[in-house]
């Protein structure tokens, strides 16, 4: 079976820290694991049964070890090691989706920028770098979809995203988005079910109100979505969102974006915000959004929030 925590969707950070390599190794050599090579961001190593190469991508595990004592690394990769092997050892996945559609779920991610022998299905989410893929999830687990198992599928592929999207909408709390600022309207998703970035997907269903402005979306990691409904006091606050979204994708485990996206009418841009010097910021809006501008030129709104 292979999942999310083998391997990395495309870990962002600067590389293992060598304190952090020795750590691994002592756990690994514990249990009978042979260091094959190490990468930036994993390892290459081979199980007890010497079964062939395995590759355990460690950039998530590594951001959580950031967070705690070092002390308490060798529990914390230990556990990780354990849960790898316990699900390695579990029943092995179907060729196909059909017995599993209960258990589908979206993700929303990075590409995927290993090759692998078994390569997760996804395509792209149009107006942005980030990929949509498949995964299944377990009670304590969560396996991607593969190519040749949505291939092999009696449903499309179009199909079995759709039944994805309304599992996600069944697990989806009614109060998913709570205010975190009652001045700036900004809205959290968070339930840390792994799911919650991909919950963007379906935000415009979650949102309490109306936003004909569209949503101003962040998605920093895998267990955090900021959702904040467009308005013309909202623009002049915009690069603080994103500042915030960079400290997290570059500090919290399965990192997605640092962007700021703007979803409108379905359809996604990205709003770029650049930081040149310390005072100065660059915004470069999407077309889309210039109209919009246009029609808040004359707007009390705006001349009362310029």
């Amino acid at each position: 079976m292979t999942t999310p925590d083998a391997y990395d969707d495309a870990g962002r950070s600067s590389g293992l820290s060598a304190d952090f390599r020795a750590a691994v190794t002592a756990e690994l050599l514990e249990r009978d694991y042979t260091v094959v090579e190490w990468e930036t961001e994993g390892v290459h190593v081979r199980g007890p049964d010497d079964e062939g190469e395995q590759y355990l991508g460690l950039s998530n595990l590594y951001r959580r070890a950031q967070g705690v004592a070092r002390a308490d690394w060798p529990q914390l990769i230990g556990d990780f090691l354990d849960h790898l092997a316990s699900i390695s050892e579990g029943p092995k996945l179907p060729q196909s989706l059909d017995t599993l559609t209960a258990q589908l779920r979206p993700r929303l991610g990075p590409p995927f920028t290993r090759e692998l022998k078994a390569q997760p299905w996804s395509i792209p989410l149009p107006g942005t770098p980030l990929v949509i893929s498949l995964v299944i999830d377990f009670p304590h687990a969560m396996a991607y979809a593969t190519e040749e198992m949505v291939q092999n599928s009696q449903a499309s592929a179009e199909e079995l995203l759709e039944c994805a999207l309304d599992n996600l909408r069944q697990d989806t709390p009614e109060d998913f988005l709570q205010p975190l600022s009652e001045n700036l309207e900004l809205l959290l998703g968070h339930t840390g079910d792994g799911y919650d970035a991909s919950r963007a997907l379906i935000v415009e269903e979650l949102l309490p109100q109306d936003a004909p402005a569209g949503l101003w979306l962040a998605l920093p990691s895998r267990d955090e979505l900021y959702v904040w409904p467009v308005s013309p006091q909202g623009l002049q606050h915009l690069p603080y969102l994103k500042l915030f979204a960079q400290d997290n994708y570059h500090k919290h485990p399965y990192p997605i974006s640092d962007e700021i996206f703007w979803l409108y009418e379905g359809r996604w841009h990205t709003f770029t915000i650049r930081f040149q010097a310390p005072d100065t910021v660059s915004i470069s809006p999407p077309p889309e959004f210039i109209e919009l501008l246009e029609d808040w030129a004359g707007s009390d709104d705006l001349e009362n929030n310029p």
